[in-house]
């Protein structure tokens, strides 16, 4: 870690205070998008972000540590009250594929601390949603989760480890409850299959 990340990671006064200062002039962004109609705070979010696909939505009262961090495919729908928390120290991000649906209150957290150490050093992975997901209200996805193409994870979740594609996943922490039958040929959900359900 060198530069600006590297002065920062071993000065922890330094680091609160350039912290602190960027949290209020993020909180000041989030609170001018919020007065925006929808399609004018989608294009703001939009000139943040590495790659924004087509069909972006941008609910109100979205948060996003580090825009440039977060990646979007077509058709993706942000509902209100989500947090973003990308991993800045490690680079780390988190990437929502196509027609992916988040709903209220879901929490992506990219960065951690390593609670094997006194200092509690950062750590971090990259969260990969796929296509076709769709993550239910107050669900929390942890560093380093790849969640597969047309899985649905549950409501108050929370998702500590890679989900298999085409499955449902819920609990504390997550875990396969049933398969989905997906359409032939597009990923897309057509059906949920109550043969697989174990309950």
């Amino acid at each position: 870690m060198s530069g600006l990340k590297g002065m920062l990671a071993r000065n922890q006064v330094v680091k609160l205070t350039v912290n602190h200062a960027y949290v209020y002039l993020l909180h000041l962004l989030h609170t001018v998008l919020d007065l925006l109609p929808w399609f004018l705070r989608g294009l703001v979010w939009r000139m943040f972000m590495p790659r924004a696909g087509r069909h972006l939505f941008f609910d109100h009262k979205v948060y996003i540590k580090f825009p440039w961090l977060l990646e979007a495919g077509d058709r993706v729908s942000i509902n209100r009250g989500v947090s973003f928390y990308p991993d800045f120290f490690g680079g780390h991000r988190i990437i929502l594929g196509s027609d992916v649906r988040v709903a209220p209150g879901v929490r992506f957290h990219a960065a951690s601390h390593d609670t094997g150490d006194t200092e509690y050093r950062h750590t971090g992975g990259t969260i990969t949603v796929g296509n076709q997901v769709w993550i239910g209200a107050g669900a929390i996805i942890l560093p380093g989760v790849t969640i597969g193409d047309g899985s649905v994870v549950g409501a108050g979740s929370v998702v500590n480890r890679d989900v298999p594609p085409g499955v449902v996943v819920a609990g504390v922490p997550a875990r396969v409850v049933r398969e989905r039958m997906l359409a032939a040929g597009d990923g897309s959900a057509a059906a949920e299959n109550p043969a697989a359900d174990p309950s």
